[in-house]
């Protein structure tokens, strides 16, 4: 097998279930309820988990310490209003500068939030295959 097979074998091995890219036309994001009502941008979903940032604009790393393995309970808010409770744990931080994002696993798969939210990532899905996305002019 060649170096290159290995990596894409390695990768797929490592990635239990296909990420989704939320576009930034959808108004999805997440709020922390410990950090407080801060709008926090969701890079990806899947069946598993999440991709967010963790931080705002500004804040200091040290306001909202975070490690590995850490659980907290998450809001992934569908509009302005309606959100799902997540249970999450902390599997991944990428500390890269001014915001650090995080790559968290849902960890209450039983639950009602949970069961709702794989419902929606279904519809988005769904949507994904038949959706086009209008080009706006210059």
């Amino acid at each position: 097998m060649s170096k290159a097979e290995k990596t894409s074998v390695s990768a797929i091995e490592r990635r239990r279930s296909r990420r989704r890219p939320v576009l930034r036309t959808f108004s999805i994001f997440a709020v922390v309820p410990r950090k407080g009502v801060h709008r926090l941008f969701v890079h990806d979903v899947s069946d598993m988990g999440i991709g967010f940032d963790f931080d705002t604009e500004g804040e200091e790393h040290s306001q909202s310490p975070v490690v590995q393995g850490d659980t907290f309970e998450l809001r992934l808010y569908l509009n302005q209003s309606l959100y799902l409770p997540l249970s999450v744990q902390v599997k991944r931080i990428e500390d890269g500068g001014a915001v650090r994002r995080i790559g968290a696993e849902f960890n209450q798969r039983d639950s009602a939030g949970y069961k709702a939210f794989l419902a929606f990532l279904h519809m988005l899905d769904a949507v994904v295959d038949a959706a086009e996305i209008e080009q706006q002019p210059a």
